[in-house]
């Protein structure tokens, strides 16, 4: 028998691909997306169990299925023997896409793009999530240029908009009722503090209208099957779709997921250079806050440029301690959706070339300094550690997985550049999200450890194949037990809860997300 190749799996993959499509389109489209809908919202025993339903591949028919919307042909009725055929069809796919498990040098491309396909999914802690964003955002001045383009493009402040969320959050939770459908009833506790206008508000920019939902599902379809199968759903943007008078759930963990970092992810797709040209200060303060709060001492980048060479490349914060050094660069980025689930090295690199690759060069710049000087700022250390904090997580994992398999060439290059006497190891360099960093940090001061002493967990644990991981946050619950989250962005959830229940009667003891 011939063996598969990689070319073969692509085509065959497209031309399965196309077949599933081409059925779902003879299908009558609301009838197959509220069959589609009502299998995302069955009553699940618990998490694993709705993991097992793939919401991934629901939601990539109800993308196709919108498509169709207003096409004369799309007519059959389908019944629920039609939705398992076509969902077993769609899954059916999977094994032809060329993910990275034809060779042992791309299986760190396949756990990627799994990442990328289920780990919204999996999320929790909404409630914390959405403490971080009222920190990071409700803390600017209403005139902000953020501040201000949020209201234009919501008609809500943050703080608003932050208080919905949490009420939203509360209501959708719930393990008593199943919601499908949210209406501005839902929301009636809160009123007259917040206006019915508001909620309406608020559930508009939640949702996409039944009306745009065609040309919104072709605008975010591709002929590529790595990609339709593996990038996030498109959805995660518009959770809800309006349908006359009433708001439509698509699925109830992808709306805490895009709840989690909506203000971010809205500002950002409104103009990402703009956005990028305010956040990053505002990204770099919330590190430092995060520092400050754990009393861990370290050095910013003012101090250090103070202490280098002028032309010298700095990163933004060392923290130095007499048994290792560690580098932090804050790269308030987020990789562009080309870098996201691919096969290709070249998509990677080039798409942190400013951002993971700087935080690289900038921390060899520094310790070849210090190497050279000790005097100026630290002693140097043989045991030294990277760390480039982004937002969101880039699914990156430590710098073993850069060189071997993301940015290779990226790597190398770097490593030509400065001598063998002060090199940092691949194993020794960690790309984290915010959240991680915010759990290590806080979780050091709660046990009275230092962030060195995790990382060096973290390196030996990935020396055996067994104990690597790809998300750091796997290797602080294995550390600490339990991670501990910031007080103070705990804090800024729970005054937000305390004014609305000042103002609320009866909303104390049904909402308390902000303690998860």
């Amino acid at each position: 028998m011939k063996k598969i190749t990689v070319l073969d799996s692509d085509i065959l993959s497209k031309m399965k691909m196309r077949a599933v499509k081409s059925a779902i389109r003879k299908l009558q489209p609301e009838t197959f997306i509220r069959q589609c809908m009502d299998y995302n919202l069955q009553r699940f025993k618990d998490s694993l169990d709705m993991l097992k339903h793939h919401p991934w591949i629901v939601n990539l028919c109800i993308k196709w299925a919108a498509s169709s919307i207003g096409d004369k042909r799309a007519t059959k009725v389908g019944d629920t023997r039609t939705l398992n055929k076509i969902l077993q069809q769609t899954y059916d796919v999977m094994p032809y896409i060329p993910v990275g498990l034809k060779s042992a040098d791309s299986i760190d491309f396949f756990f990627r793009n799994n990442l990328y396909q289920q780990l919204m999914y999996q999320t929790s802690s909404t409630g914390h999530y959405i403490s971080r964003e009222a920190f990071i955002f409700g803390r600017l001045d209403p005139h902000h240029k953020l501040s201000r383009r949020f209201f234009e493009l919501t008609n809500l402040s943050v703080e608003r908009f932050v208080m919905l969320s949490i009420t939203f959050t509360f209501l959708i939770s719930s393990k008593k009722n199943v919601i499908k459908e949210v209406t501005a009833d839902m929301f009636s506790i809160l009123t007259p503090y917040i206006s019915r206008e508001e909620i309406f508000y608020f559930l508009d920019s939640l949702s996409i209208s039944y009306e745009d939902l065609p040309e919104f599902c072709k605008r975010k379809t591709t002929e590529n099957p790595l990609k339709e199968y593996f990038l996030p759903s498109p959805f995660f943007e518009t959770p809800l779709i309006k349908y006359n008078d009433k708001f439509l759930l698509l699925h109830t963990q992808l709306t805490l997921a895009s709840l989690q970092t909506f203000i971010y992810d809205l500002l950002r797709r409104d103009d990402p250079e703009k956005f990028m040209d305010s956040f990053g200060s505002i990204f770099e303060n919330l590190v430092k806050d995060i520092f400050d709060e754990s009393k861990i001492r370290y050095i910013d980048e003012q101090s250090l440029k103070k202490h280098l060479p002028q032309e010298n490349k700095v990163v933004d914060f060392l923290i130095p301690h007499e048994a290792a050094n560690i580098f932090i660069d804050a790269k308030g980025v987020e990789i562009h959706e080309r870098g996201m689930v691919t096969l290709s090295h070249s998509e990677i690199s080039g798409r942190i070339k400013n951002s993971v690759l700087k935080t690289i060069e900038q921390a060899h710049a520094v310790n070849r300094e210090i190497l050279n000087s000790p005097k100026l700022i630290t002693d140097f250390k043989s045991e030294s550690y990277i760390l480039c904090i982004t937002y969101k997580n880039l699914m990156l994992g430590n710098g073993t997985f850069l060189e071997k398999s993301y940015a290779t060439d990226g790597v190398s290059k770097i490593r030509k550049n400065h001598d063998d006497a002060y090199q940092i190891p691949d194993s020794h360099i960690f790309c984290i999200s915010i959240e991680e960093f915010e759990y290590l940090m806080s979780s050091c001061k709660e046990h009275g450890r230092q962030p060195y002493e995790v990382l060096r967990y973290a390196v030996e644990m990935n020396r055996t194949p067994s104990q690597t991981v790809f998300l750091f946050i796997q290797h602080l619950e294995k550390f600490f037990g339990q991670v501990t989250k910031s007080e103070m962005i705990r804090k800024t959830g729970l005054d937000l809860l305390e004014r609305m229940t000042e103002n609320i009667p009866g909303l104390k003891q049904n909402v308390n997300l902000v303690n998860e």
